[in-house]
């Protein structure tokens, strides 16, 4: 009797756990149609990575990319200009220079996490 009760226990368990991982089943089931097509074409990341390059736009690119200031940029500094009349000025070297430059302040100020705590005590 009790190895009856048991193996009904073990099949009701079992019952269960079908039905159980019969709804997991239908949660996760693939509901996607087949589509070689889709399947088989670039994704958008790779897409946005390599662009669409036409034969044109490869002959109007570039050789090399340039990260660095534009001459504008450059000139646009007050420090440059300032050493730049000092130099024609032939007075880089002197004594009035050396302690004028360090005093001149940027346009922007530099970024907080830019500054170095190197020397500091």
């Amino acid at each position: 009797m009790e190895k009856k009760e048991v193996a009904l226990r073990e099949a009701h368990e079992e019952e269960e756990r079908e039905r159980r991982l019969e709804a997991l089943r239908k949660q996760v089931a693939v509901v996607a149609q087949f589509d070689p097509f889709r399947m088989m074409s670039d994704t958008m990341a790779s897409k946005a990575r390599t662009g669409i390059e036409t034969e044109e736009f490869i002959l109007q690119k570039p050789l090399f990319t340039l990260n660095t200031y534009s001459e504008q940029q450059i000139i646009s500094d007050p420090r440059l200009r300032f050493e730049l009349a000092l130099r024609e000025a032939g007075l880089h070297k002197t004594l009035y220079a050396k302690e004028i430059l360090p005093k001149i302040s940027p346009q922007k100020p530099p970024r907080k996490d830019m500054e170095s705590t190197v020397f500091k005590i």
